[in-house]
């Protein structure tokens, strides 16, 4: 995505850190939740009509049709903690954006 480079680049370097964590702190575990586009804060610099703008844009493109809201990225984090077998992933939360 265009003019994303430093998100991208940090969010690359925290799935590499995931997965060597895992490996040194073993046998803690180490997850990461890597969420997609979420209605949150983030987005307070728009108008809240620019952003419901850009959220309809986008729920044309994503294959579940929605912007995920917060409970969905929690629901993510109550999952890893629950799965006593799962370290060293990454579970994304992202409305199916990987897909298109």
């Amino acid at each position: 995505m265009p003019n994303w480079t430093v998100v991208a680049a940090y969010a690359g370097g925290l799935h590499s850190m995931t997965r060597n964590l895992a490996l040194d702190l073993k046998p803690v575990r180490v997850n990461l939740i890597s969420p997609g586009l979420v209605d949150t804060e983030l987005w307070s610099h728009m108008s809240e009509e620019q952003k419901q703008g850009f959220f309809k844009q986008m729920e044309e493109k994503l294959p579940t049709g929605r912007v995920g809201k917060v409970d969905d990225v929690a629901e993510a984090y109550i999952y890893a903690m629950r799965d006593k077998n799962l370290t060293g992933s990454i579970i994304s939360t992202n409305s199916g954006a990987l897909l298109v």
